[in-house]
């Protein structure tokens, strides 16, 4: 009986529903879903005030301004620590050590701390340089430049605010998009293929910090009055003589004298200033070509950027795209046949690559002043040749009677 009882309700139920259908039936609005913007819901940007420029390194993490670099000594201020262990370790000059980890409760962070003493250093007494941020569902507020926030920006209003990166590519599940200002300063913003949303972003900037408290000087050093253009190339590659870009320089040269032959100082890219007997960063554009320099000021005084020497060029088929030629007319393009017995008799040491060989020519015990060559297996060419030279003092330089300069080829063309 209980069985046929629930049949006659059934049947009932169809009966009063088929009832209703020639009935107008409203429609039923489904429950509004939690899940409409519910990344804009959770993530609640604070209201801070942080440079609209992705180059001037600012962010903020759960509303406390942050800049790179900026000294460990701050950090731990406001709360964060640093290892009991590692703290009396030493760093060398200009040096600096990756994947150090900083903690706040239950926050932590991962760092990068770099020496910009200009001596060697303590490492409680150096900066963080470095940083990665991350995403977490429920985790801090990250908040960078422009408006941009981790686990919330897309794609297309990272690049409307930054512009066009300097690289992208894609690697399984995820998309990196980098931004490069010059040696030592970039930014990776990395974002998942599928929504292209910031995941996350790893700043460094291993630069010394702009002080306001700097007393620059105005005046043009004498060292940079001293310098004079070389002429000609001369018979020793070892002697740093270069035409680049169809210019003759010695180097080192100073930054003045690539401004002065066409070439332009980027600055967000380079350093405002460089302190007595230091080294800095410039980064230099003509026509679309960007050179990183490494520079150096040998004056006595705090100099502005232009007035420091640049001490490491390079040019190649594939990034500084600049006819280059040293001593002996080795010039990029040219043969690897041809090149060789025009070595003979100069110190050499030879590393084999994946793509092909390095020459090397050393000019000091530390090994970091150097000419290098590299040769493609493939191409049996010169496909990039590097000078860098960072002598102690400057040298006298040497009046050359003028002389042909031999012609550089089109960039991937062999003799």
């Amino acid at each position: 009986m209980k069985k046929k009882w629930m049949l006659l309700l059934l049947a009932a139920a169809l009966l009063g529903c088929g009832g209703c259908r020639g009935q107008e039936e409203e429609p039923v609005p489904f429950p509004k879903e939690e899940e409409t913007d519910a990344k804009e819901e959770e993530i609640q940007e604070y209201p801070v005030e942080i440079s609209g420029n992705l180059y001037d390194f600012q962010f903020a993490i759960d509303g406390e301004v942050k800049s790179l670099p900026s000294r460990i000594q701050e950090w731990i201020r406001q709360g964060w620590e640093y290892p009991e262990e590692k703290q009396k370790a030493m760093l060398e000059t200009d040096s600096y050590i990756e994947g150090e980890v900083l903690k706040q409760g239950e926050k932590q962070l991962t760092v990068d701390l770099v020496n910009l003493e200009g001596k060697e250093t303590q490492v409680m007494d150096c900066y963080v340089g470095g940083i990665t941020l991350t995403y977490e569902k429920d985790g801090s507020v990250c908040q960078l430049p422009g408006g941009i926030t981790l686990g919330k920006s897309s794609l297309i209003q990272v690049t409307e605010a930054y512009g066009t990166p300097t690289d992208e590519y894609s690697e399984k599940e995820e998309l990196y998009v980098t931004y490069e200002f010059g040696t030592y300063k970039k930014a990776e913003l990395v974002f998942d293929t599928e929504e292209e949303i910031l995941q996350k972003a790893v700043l460094k900037n291993y630069r010394e910090p702009v002080s306001e408290e700097e007393e620059i000087s105005r005046e043009t050093p004498e060292e940079v009055t001293a310098y004079e253009t070389p002429q000609k190339l001369t018979e020793n590659p070892a002697d740093y003589i270069v035409s680049y870009g169809r210019e003759m320089y010695e180097i080192p040269a100073p930054v003045s004298e690539f401004v002065k032959n066409g070439w332009k100082i980027q600055e967000e890219g380079s350093d405002s200033y460089v302190k007595a007997g230091r080294h800095g960063y410039v980064t230099l554009e003509q026509e679309g070509t960007v050179l990183y320099a490494v520079v150096k000021n040998y004056s006595n005084q705090t100099v502005s950027a232009k007035h420091a020497f640049v001490t490491k060029i390079s040019g190649d088929f594939d990034v500084v795209k600049v006819p280059i030629t040293i001593g002996k007319g080795i010039t990029l393009g040219m043969t690897e046949e041809n090149m060789k017995p025009l070595l003979d008799g100069i110190p050499l040491e030879t590393q084999k690559e994946e793509q092909g060989t390095s020459y090397y020519i050393y000019t000091d015990n530390t090994k970091k002043n150097f000419i290098r060559i590299f040769t493609d297996k493939d191409l049996g060419l010169i496909r990039e040749i590097e000078l860098s030279n960072s002598p102690e003092q400057l040298t006298a330089y040497t009046q050359q009677a003028p002389e042909s300069i031999p012609e550089s080829l089109p960039l991937g063309e062999g003799r």
